[in-house]
């Protein structure tokens, strides 16, 4: 069980800065053929995977709607192919994928802990964003506070949403 945390917070950080190396480099594949790779390693690993499965696919559709709202509104603007047709790049989903893999896994101690996620949720998405823009992978198209505020309420929301989710996926 040890091991297999391990690995899960190795994959994800493997994932995570291959999908930053790949914008920064203007490689938008990287990312997400490392998270493709890292899942199929990931869920090969699993004896049952099929509700993993199903919280992968809504997680891809969650963290798609999520990135390409903060980019229609012009909050955060990504660097990417799917840009200039108004959605997000699927290498910034795929973070969101690598994400999700970690919820049923090294972070499986939120499982119903929704105000605890909530708050990791609005003091870490304003860290992540910024740390994204000081790599150039994205700009802000607003204010600095209005990124702040937004990603913070968006995070705040859909934090404790992936983990309600999991937690639904896991008791059926």
């Amino acid at each position: 069980m040890k091991n297999s945390v391990i690995i899960n917070v190795i994959g994800f950080y493997i994932c995570w800065w291959l999908t930053i190396y790949g914008a920064v480099s203007k490689l938008y594949y990287i990312g997400p053929v490392a998270t493709f790779i890292f899942i199929i390693i990931h869920l090969g690993k699993l004896t049952n995977h099929k509700k993993e499965d199903i919280f992968l696919l809504i997680s891809f559709f969650l963290g798609l709607f999520i990135e390409t709202l903060l980019l229609n509104l012009d909050i955060i603007i990504h660097k990417g192919i799917l840009v200039k047709y108004n959605i997000a790049p699927f290498w910034s989903v795929s973070l969101w994928l690598c994400f999700a893999t970690t919820l049923l896994h090294s972070f499986k101690w939120l499982s119903k802990r929704y105000l605890t996620s909530s708050l990791l949720g609005i003091l870490s998405a304003p860290m992540i964003y910024f740390s994204m823009q000081s790599m150039d992978v994205v700009t802000f198209g607003a204010d600095k506070i209005i990124v702040i505020i937004f990603t913070s309420f968006l995070w705040g929301l859909f934090f404790p949403l992936f983990i309600y989710i999991s937690d639904r996926i896991l008791e059926s």
